[in-house]
Parts: C-alpha cells; structure tokens; sequence
C-alpha cells in the first residue's frame, strides 16, 4: 500500500506552525505496512486541495489529509475534497450530538451554529469519532482507492491514527513490517553509522534507518517478512548484540523506551531520589522526568532558578563563585547539582546552566554554551557543551544531556567517553547494558 500525507492549513506553509503531524503519520503508516510516496503542504483554498488530492491519487493508494476541520470559515477540507470526489455532504448524527454535548461539559452555555460544522462528513464516509476532540476521523472509498480526514490538532489526529488508521492499514495491506530497535545518546549518528557500517551486511541486506532525535539516535532495523517467526526473533537478536557491541555504554535502551523511563527504572532500583535544579531548562527537564507515569516514586522536586539570586538563596550556589565564573559555568553547574541535592535531602542532583540564545552570548561564551552536572554517593560529573540549534533545540539537548549525565552516574560509567563524537573506538566497546 502507498500512502501520500496532505498537511493543510495556511499556518504550516508560513512556518507559524511545526509540522510534526507529517512524522508522526510516516512512521504509524510505516509500522503499520503502508509506505509513505509523498507529502504535499497545502493553503486552505479549495482549489489548491482539490489539486493536491489529484496529484496524490497518480501516486498513492491512501491519501491522508490533517487539517481544515475546525468550525470556523478557512476550514475547508470537508467541503474540499467532497466536491473534488463528487460527493454530497451531510451531517452526522451522532457526531453532532457529541459535538453538542462536549460544548455543553466544557463551556456551559450554547453552542454557536458554527460548530455544527465539525459534524458535516462526505456522504457514504466512514466515521471515526475523535476520543479526545470534536472534529471525528473520516475515510472515504473511491475508485478501488482511499481518502482519510484527520483534524491537525497533534493530539486528536494522533488518538484517531491510533486507535483507527494503524488497524485499519495493517488489515488493508495483509503485511506484518517488524523491527529492532536500539536507543543511543551521546554520539553522533555520523560516528554512530560509521561504527554499524557492516549491520546491513551482516543481516542477509535488512534496512537500516538512523533516526535522530533530542539529542539521541534511534537505529532500527526492518526485519524481513518472507521468513518464519522464530528466524526473524534470532535477527532481531543478532541486530541489538550488533549494535550494542559497537555503539557500548552509548545504548541506553533495546526497546521503545524513553532515556527519562530508563533513568527512573535505575532511580527506582536504587530506591534513590533525584531533585533538579534548572537556569536555561526553565522546568524542562522536571516536566522530562515526570512525563512517565509513577516519577513520584523517585523524582523529588526542582527550582528553576534562572537569576543570579535564586540560585544563591534557592539552590546554595556560593555568590563568589558566581562572582570568579559566571551563572554559565562548570563550577556553578556542579554547586546547582550539589546544592539541590543538598536542599532536597535526596540521594541525586542535577544542575543545569547555559545560554539558550538567541541573544545573551559572548565571544568566550557563545550562544549554545551549556554546563550540565549530576552528583551522587559516587562524587560529582560534569560535561560541558557547545549545542546548536535556536532556543528550543539548545533547551531540549540541554535536558537530554543531563538526562545521560545522570544515567551514567547511576550506572558506574565515565561521564564521557572519547571518540564518540569524532573516531570510533580503538578497543573494543563496552556489553551492552
């Protein structure tokens, strides 16, 4: 099956609005047998969705649209693509009755007439109501081909494609597409592929993919469908041995989790606890930790302590050391780490300082300039770093390093480990974890 994604909505073409719905469409629809032939950005104009759909239908079996099923008039997706399959419109009933009934729980008065809109769907089409919004999930049959509408608010289309899209593609295309995966931090995905350069190899030709993300590199391996089950089980072995062997202390996960799942699980294992003390993360990294159910069990708290004097009366940075190095620093990243500790009574602290950008920089300490440090029983680790990226990116790679500076230390490892962002290893690497 070959699956083309229509993003629409005039605030995606002029860069107000990210785009991460396309992502999150290409990998569902890869994992769930569909392969991606296309992606078009498309204006809320009727004509211009109306060609679009045109042009994905010479190349793609599925068609997906996110965007435009909102109640206001811009929103025309609905009416769009009905008109460009010659198809009627017409209400759906229960879709209108949920619609009424979320207005009323949420907003407590009467439902403008405007928002009976969200329940118009093309006539024929399949409904899909929205488990956590208005707008439902519609596909529509044409032509020995498909149409799948989908409102680009991230979360509603994502709890749609869940719960409807993937089921729907894997029976459709009567493929099983498993992987393996192998989560890395730490080391760059151009080090990271030189090191695997004979993975494909070594698995009779499977696919590869890097997959970069928050600072870490995914690397999956697509294992091929033409050979009995327990076969595909001893080279999805084979692949994470493969991979952990050359990427060493770099894996932190074999398995879909997330680097702050991980640091829990090893927190939790400790019966430790880990307080938090954040300048130019401004609560990222808290908000990191606790976004994995049951983080009560070993995440105290944290200060976002982004003036010179919170992180004196706050967090026991020492006002002379701030005087001698400066808010952007290892010393004071490493009294931030100690003294949250300290403040918190907690077996773990972490500390971390830098200049987000885009101003504030300076010749000795350009923007980008991050001190992150962890400290624990076994003493206290520090990396410094130069990120790139605008102010987003810097803050996100700064929580993620800290992050790996804390697994590290839980675990025993050095705080670093040479060549991971130039050469690969002379030595043999470290087991895999």
């Amino acid at each position: 099956m070959r699956a083309e994604v229509l993003s629409i909505g005039n605030e995606v073409l002029s860069g107000r609005t990210l785009d991460t719905n396309f992502q999150f469409l290409a990998r569902l629809l890869e994992e769930a047998g569909a392969r991606v032939v296309g992606h078009q950005a498309v204006p809320d104009e009727e004509g211009a969705i109306a060609e679009a759909l045109r042009l994905a239908f010479a190349r793609a079996d599925l068609v997906l649209t996110t965007g435009g099923l909102g109640p206001t008039p811009d929103d025309l997706t609905v009416e769009a693509v009905s008109a460009a399959l010659d198809l009627a419109t017409m209400f759906d009933a229960p879709t209108l009755a949920a619609v009424e009934a979320r207005w009323a729980r949420l907003m407590r008065g009467p439902m403008p007439d405007r928002n009976r809109r969200q329940a118009l769907v093309p006539a024929g089409a399949t409904v899909w109501p929205n488990p956590v919004g208005s707008a439902p999930g519609v596909l529509i049959a044409h032509g020995g081909k498909h149409v799948a509408l989908f409102p680009g608010v991230p979360e509603e289309m994502r709890a749609l494609a869940v719960q409807f899209l993937a089921p729907w593609v894997r029976a459709a295309s009567g493929r099983t597409v498993e992987y393996a995966l192998v989560r890395t931090v730490g080391i760059a995905e151009s080090v990271l592929e030189e090191r695997l350069a004979g993975l494909s190899a070594a698995l009779g030709g499977a696919w590869v993919a890097y997959l970069p993300g928050q600072g870490g590199v995914d690397v999956r391996v697509t294992l091929p469908e033409d050979v009995a089950p327990e076969e595909r089980a001893r080279l999805a072995a084979r692949a994470r041995d493969y991979v952990c062997e050359r990427a060493g202390d770099h894996v932190f996960a074999t398995e879909d989790r997330t680097l702050e799942e991980v640091v829990g699980a090893l927190l939790t294992a400790q019966s430790a606890h880990v307080a938090v003390a954040e300048s130019c993360t401004g609560g990222l990294l808290g908000g990191r930790i606790t976004a994995t159910p049951g983080s009560s069990v070993y995440f105290e708290g944290g200060v976002e302590c982004y003036s010179n004097a919170s992180k004196v009366a706050l967090c026991g940075v020492r006002p002379e050391t701030l005087e001698a190095h400066g808010a952007v620093s290892e010393e004071t990243a490493r009294e931030l780490a100690e003294g949250i500790r300290a403040r918190f009574g907690v077996g773990y602290g972490v500390g971390v300082t830098g200049i987000a950008g885009p101003d504030g920089g300076t010749p000795e300490k350009p923007v980008g300039t991050v001190h992150v440090a962890a400290t624990g029983p076994q003493g206290t680790y520090h990396r410094a770093m130069r990120l790139f990226g605008n102010r987003a990116q810097v803050r996100e790679r700064s929580v993620t390093a800290a992050l790996e500076l804390l697994r590290r230390l839980l675990k025993g490892l050095p705080p670093t480990t040479p060549g991971a962002m130039f050469t690969p290893p002379a030595a043999p690497p470290a087991p895999r974890p």
